[in-house]
């Protein structure tokens, strides 16, 4: 027991603190020696779509503007785990043209792993939501807003250090990786409209036999 608690210790809160703190040794750590686990980064990915829940539903109600009655989980867990995996194949599919040393596996466990500050930010504004008046409020906006600036530190020093980039080409293919990104998700609304569309001409065939006919 002592030995598993170590270890989440380890996987789950030195690794990533490490690599907020020394991204260059530490992504060289996660892409030569493997320190990087897909099971850890997997369930980062649902942490960050369990606090995003918390958000929704428990923020204080000095700063929650959100409708309880129309909460979605499965929603949430949509948007906050596609852009994960559509920027992992967008930006594969870039540096892979641009002699990028990154592999798809890769780049997916380093945004997975930098959605740790954003975890540990959105936890303590979910608290402190709830004891702050309407003049502190801003105390709590400044707390999301540091989670997601280090989730962008940690993206942009990852994409450095996996893809053995310059810091000038790597602005380069974050701006190709976000035209790509849109191009996936423009393709991907038009299959998903298509098909709606393919379903509904299908369920009123269906509807219209079964007047008819029984």
């Amino acid at each position: 027991m002592k030995k598993f608690f170590k270890n989440i210790l380890e996987d789950y809160i030195k690794f990533p603190l490490h690599i907020m703190s020394h991204p260059i040794i530490a992504y060289t750590e996660f892409k030569e020696e493997k320190k990087a686990k897909m099971s850890v980064a997997i369930v980062m990915l649902i942490l960050a779509s369990i606090v995003s829940m918390l958000q929704y539903v428990y923020t204080g109600p000095v700063l929650n503007v959100n409708d309880p009655t129309k909460f979605n989980s499965i929603s949430t867990i949509i948007y906050t785990m596609c852009p994960v995996i559509i920027l992992s194949v967008a930006n594969w599919s870039v540096t892979t043209l641009m002699n990028g040393k990154g592999k798809m596996g890769e780049i997916f466990k380093m945004g997975c792993y930098s959605y740790f500050p954003v975890i540990i930010c959105g936890i303590i504004g979910v608290i402190a939501s709830n004891f702050v008046t309407e003049d502190e409020a801003m105390l709590v906006t400044l707390v999301y807003i540091i989670g997601y600036a280090l989730m962008a530190y940690m993206i942009f020093m990852g994409l450095v250090c996996l893809h053995e980039y310059g810091i000038f080409k790597t602005f380069a293919t974050v701006f190709v990786t976000l035209v790509a990104t849109c191009v996936i998700a423009f393709v991907a609304l038009l299959i998903f409209d298509l098909s709606q569309q393919i379903y509904g001409f299908l369920y009123s065939l269906y509807n219209e036999i079964v007047t008819r006919f029984f």
